[in-house]
């Protein structure tokens, strides 16, 4: 997975998560900072990627990031969990919100990326 397209699965998962809105989320091994705008009001997911100036957009688990011209799907399992693909680069990867952390494995990279609000 691209390190954009796996900050903007953590956006949108913390933000179905916690109920609110994400305004950016910072990864922790890179200490990086994505300031990406994200809301999910039921299954309909809004946000934007200041930083690459692109749209992600779609109804849970169908997703579009415009930036890539990909889909992306991202399927809530219950207590914040979430199962994922990436169709870019054909990847599967997992999510665990807890509290106001995200973490994602990384099935291509086989690897877990951590991600705070």
């Amino acid at each position: 997975m691209k390190a954009h397209v796996r900050a903007a699965a953590a956006a949108i998962a913390l933000a179905h998560t916690l109920g609110r809105r994400v305004a950016r989320v910072r990864e922790y091994e890179t200490s990086a900072s994505c300031r990406i705008s994200v809301s999910v009001r039921g299954r309909i997911v809004s946000g934007y990627d200041h930083g690459r100036h692109c749209y992600v957009t779609g109804a849970l688990p169908h997703l579009y990031h415009h930036g890539e011209r990909s889909h992306l799907m991202l399927q809530p399992k219950g207590f914040g969990i979430f199962g994922g693909f990436d169709h870019d680069t054909s990847c599967h990867f997992l999510v665990k919100v807890t509290g106001s952390e995200a973490h994602i494995f990384d099935d291509k990279e086989d690897t877990y990326f951590a991600y705070s609000v």
